[in-house]
C-alpha cells in the first residue's frame, strides 16, 4: 500500500468519526472524498455519490427528486444560486431538506481551487430555538431577556410590554434599573445575575407613566446568541390574585349562566343542613327543563345556550334572597330553600313552572319549553345531604312519569319503588347473562283449514323468586337500560335455530323494538341470525309497531325496504290503535297486518269493533295483504272472523305460548290433517 493511499484511508477513517458531514471537491467540482454522515444527510441522492462524480449533477438529481423544498417552482434559479455560493463561499448558510431537517453549510476553498464542505444538522437546535421563541413571545407571563454585561433589556414579550406600559421596541435596550424602584435596584442587580425562583420575595416594580406595582420575579441564566443572558419572568401579584379569585369563582359557578354549579350546590346543601336548627326546614327542589333537548337538536347549541341563560334569569327573579339557585347539569337546575316551609317552596316551584311555560324569544325564534320539579325537605324526609338529593331526584322522576309541567314532593313509597326497580334491573342483567331467558312460541292458524302457518316467538322470563315476569315489564326495562339489542339478538338467533326444525311451510314471526331500528344494526343482526341457522329469509317475518314508523328521518323506511329486498316479511302489529295506520299501509311494503286484540275482545259487545274489523279485512284484501286477528279465545269469534274473510288467527283458542320442545303436537296434528 502506497503512502498516499494509506494517508487517504486514514483520512477517511478519521472523518467518518466526525458527527458532521464532510465533503472534499476538486477544482472542477468533482467528488474526491466524503464521510458517512454526509451520505446520511443527503440520503435521497446518496446513490450518486462516487469519486469523480460532479457535485452539480448530484444537486440537479436531488432537486428533481424533491429533496430541496426551497427549489420547487424555481429549480434552475435555485441551482444557480447554490453553485454560485459554493464557488465563492463567504459565510455560513442554512439548507432545508424534504425530510424536515435543517442543515448548516460552511464551505472553504483550498489552495488548489477545490472545496472543503462541512454539513451540520441543526434541526434540533432550530426547533429548540423556535420552541423557546414561541414560548417566550406567546407566554401570558411577562418575560424579558436581560443582558448581564450591558444591564439592559435585550427583548421583551407582549405580556411584558403590556405589564410595564412600554411598546416592544421601547423596551428593547431599556436599562433594567428603569423597571425597578430606586431602592430595589442594588439587590435586583445581583438577583438578575443568578438563578432564582423568587417565590419568597415581592419586588416593587416601576412601570411607564410612574405607575408602580408588586411582582414576584423569577430568573433563569442562559446563553443566547453568544452573550450571557437571564430570562426574567414577572408575576404581577395583583393579577395573580384576580386570577385566583376568578378561578375560585369558576370552580364554584356555571360558566354559561353564572349560577352555582353542582359542586357548589352540594357543598352549600351540606353546610346549610349542618347549620340548620332543630326546628328549621331546608328544602331541595330539582328543576328539569321539558322539551329542551328538542330545541337544542333543532336550533343548535348557540340557541340552546341562550335559552338556558334566559331561563336561569327568569328563575333567579323568583327565588328568595336566602335561597340558592344552581345549575347542576345540562338542563337541570336546583334550588336550596333555607328557612322556607315546604308550602312556600312549592309556591315558588309552581311559579317557576308557570314562568318557564311562557314563550321564549331567542334570536328571532319563538321557543316553548316548560319545567317539571321534584323536591324533598329536611328534617321530614332526611337530614343527610346525599339522601335528600336522591329523594328530590326520585320525586322529580315520579313527577315526569306522571305528568310533565308539575311538581311533586318526595314520598317514602318512591324510594321503595326505586330500589325495587334497581333490583329488577340487576336481576334482568343476570337473567340475560346466565341464560334464564327463554323463547316460547304461539301458533298462528289458517282460519279456514285450521293448519299452523306460523309461530310467533315470544320471550319469557321465569324469575327464580318472583316467578314469571311479564314482558310488559321487562321489555321496556331492557329498552331503558340499553339491553334491547342484546335481547333482540338472543331471540332472533334462538328462534331461527328452532324454526329450522319445523316444516318448510311454517314461518317464524319475531317482534322488533323501535330502539333496534334506531340503533342502526338491525339488518346485520337479522342476516347473521338467518345465516347462522341456515334459515331461508322467506320463512321469517318481523313484527313492528307504529312507534317505529313515527321515527323522523329516512332510516326506518330504508331499513324496512332493505329487509323486504331479502324476502323477509314485515307485519304491522297492533293495527288500528295508532294515529296514521292507513297512510303507513300505502307508504311501506308490509306483507301482513295484525288486528289488535282490543278489537277482537270487544267484538261481541261493540258493533264499532265489528265495523272496524270488516273495514280492515276489506282494505287488506284490496292491498294484497294477509290479515291476522289477535286474541281469539272463543269459537264463535273464530267463525265470525273466518266468515268475514279474515285469513289467519292467533289466540288462546288455538294455543298459548309454549316452549319449542312442546310444538310437536301442533305439527303432528297438521301432518295427520294432511294425511287425511
Amino acid at each position: 500500500m502506497t503512502a498516499a493511499h494509506l494517508a487517504e484511508q486514514r483520512l477517511r477513517e478519521a472523518i467518518d468519526l466526525l458527527p458532521e458531514g464532510v465533503v472534499f471537491l476538486d477544482a472542477e467540482g468533482r467528488y474526491i472524498l466524503w464521510n458517512q454522515q454526509y451520505a446520511k444527510i443527503y440520503a435521497v441522492s446518496a446513490d450518486l455519490l462516487e469519486r469523480g462524480g460532479r457535485f452539480a449533477d448530484t444537486l440537479r438529481v436531488g432537486v428533481a427528486r424533491g429533496d430541496y423544498p426551497d427549489a420547487i417552482g424555481r429549480e434552475d434559479e435555485w441551482i444557480a444560486e447554490r453553485l454560485a455560493r459554493m464557488s465563492e463561499p463567504s459565510s455560513r448558510h442554512e439548507q432545508r431538506l424534504a425530510n424536515g431537517r435543517r442543515i448548516l453549510i460552511e464551505e472553504r476553498k483550498t489552495s488548489d481551487g477545490g472545496t472543503i464542505g462541512l454539513r451540520v444538522d441543526i434541526t434540533d437546535m432550530r426547533e429548540s430555538e423556535e420552541a423557546f421563541r414561541l414560548l417566550f413571545e406567546r407566554n401570558p407571563v411577562a418575560m424579558v431577556v436581560y443582558d448581564i454585561e450591558s444591564r439592559r433589556v435585550r427583548s421583551a414579550n407582549q405580556s411584558a410590554s403590556d405589564y410595564f406600559g412600554y411598546s416592544a421596541s421601547a423596551m428593547a435596550g431599556l436599562p433594567a434599573s428603569t423597571l425597578f424602584a430606586d431602592q430595589e435596584w442594588p439587590r435586583a442587580h445581583d438577583m438578575l445575575s443568578m438563578d432564582s425562583s423568587g417565590l419568597g420575595e415581592v419586588w416593587q416594580m416601576r412601570c411607564a407613566g410612574g405607575l408602580t406595582g408588586e411582582a414576584v420575579v423569577s430568573t433563569r441564566l442562559s446563553q443566547l446568541e453568544g452573550y450571557p443572558a437571564t430570562i426574567v419572568s414577572f408575576f404581577d401579584i395583583t393579577e395573580r390574585r384576580r386570577i385566583e379569585q376568578r378561578m375560585e369563582h369558576m370552580a364554584r359557578h356555571d360558566e354559561l349562566t353564572g349560577l352555582a354549579n353542582r359542586g357548589h350546590c352540594r357543598a352549600h346543601l351540606r353546610a346549610t343542613l349542618e347549620q340548620a336548627g332543630s326546628d328549621e326546614t331546608v328544602t331541595l327542589a330539582l328543576v328539569d327543563l321539558d322539551h329542551f333537548k328538542a330545541v337544542n337538536d333543532t336550533y343548535g347549541h348557540h340557541v340552546g345556550d341562550a335559552l338556558l341563560t334566559d331561563a336561569a334569569r327568569r328563575m333567579a327573579e323568583l327565588v328568595p334572597e336566602d335561597a340558592l339557585l344552581c345549575r347542576i347539569g345540562g338542563d337541570e337546575f336546583a334550588v336550596i330553600f333555607r328557612r322556607s316551609s315546604r308550602t312556600q317552596a312549592e309556591i315558588v316551584s309552581r311559579s317557576i313552572i308557570a314562568t318557564l311555560s311562557q314563550p321564549f324569544h331567542v334570536q328571532g325564534n319563538v321557543l316553548h319549553i316548560g319545567a317539571t320539579i321534584g323536591f324533598a325537605t329536611s328534617p321530614y324526609d332526611s337530614s343527610d345531604p346525599e339522601t335528600l338529593l336522591r329523594y328530590a331526584d326520585l320525586a322529580l322522576y315520579a313527577a315526569k312519569g306522571e305528568k310533565r309541567g308539575t311538581c311533586r314532593s318526595f314520598q317514602l313509597g318512591m324510594d321503595a319503588a326505586a330500589q325495587e326497580k334497581t333490583r329488577l334491573e340487576n336481576d334482568f342483567r343476570d337473567a340475560l347473562k346466565l341464560g334464564q331467558l327463554h323463547v316460547h312460541y304461539q301458533p298462528l292458524i289458517d282460519l279456514t283449514t285450521g293448519a299452523v302457518e306460523c309461530f310467533e316467538a315470544l320471550l319469557r322470563w321465569q324469575h327464580p323468586v318472583r316467578g314469571p315476569v311479564s314482558p310488559d315489564v321487562f321489555i321496556p326495562l331492557a329498552e331503558e337500560i340499553g339491553l334491547i339489542d342484546a335481547v333482540g339478538r338472543f331471540v332472533l338467533h334462538t328462534a331461527c335455530r328452532e324454526a329450522k326444525n319445523w316444516p318448510e311451510h311454517v314461518k317464524l314471526s319475531v317482534n322488533v323494538s323501535p330502539l333496534q331500528f334506531r340503533n342502526g344494526n338491525l339488518i346485520s343482526t337479522v342476516i347473521n341470525a338467518l345465516t347462522s341457522a341456515n334459515l331461508p329469509p322467506e320463512r321469517l317475518e318481523l313484527e313492528i309497531t307504529e312507534a317505529v314508523l313515527m321515527e323522523k328521518g329516512p332510516r326506518p323506511s330504508a331499513i324496512i325496504r332493505n329487509l323486504r329486498t331479502f324476502g323477509i316479511g314485515i307485519a304491522l302489529d297492533d293495527f288500528g290503535t295508532g294515529f296514521s295506520s292507513l297512510s303507513y299501509l300505502l307508504n311501506y311494503p308490509f306483507t301482513k297486518i295484525k288486528i289488535d286484540k282490543s278489537f277482537i275482545l270487544n267484538l261481541e259487545r261493540e258493533s264499532n269493533s265489528r265495523a272496524v274489523i270488516r273495514a280492515v279485512i276489506g282494505l287488506a284484501r284490496n292491498l294484497g295483504l294477509t290479515v291476522t286477528a289477535e286474541g281469539i279465545e272463543h269459537e264463535v269469534v273464530r267463525d265470525y272472523l273466518r266468515d268475514e274473510g279474515c285469513m289467519q288467527g292467533q289466540g288462546y283458542l288455538f294455543g298459548k305460548p309454549t316452549p319449542a320442545c312442546d310444538l310437536q303436537r301442533y305439527l303432528e296434528t297438521d301432518a295427520q290433517r294432511d294425511a287425511a
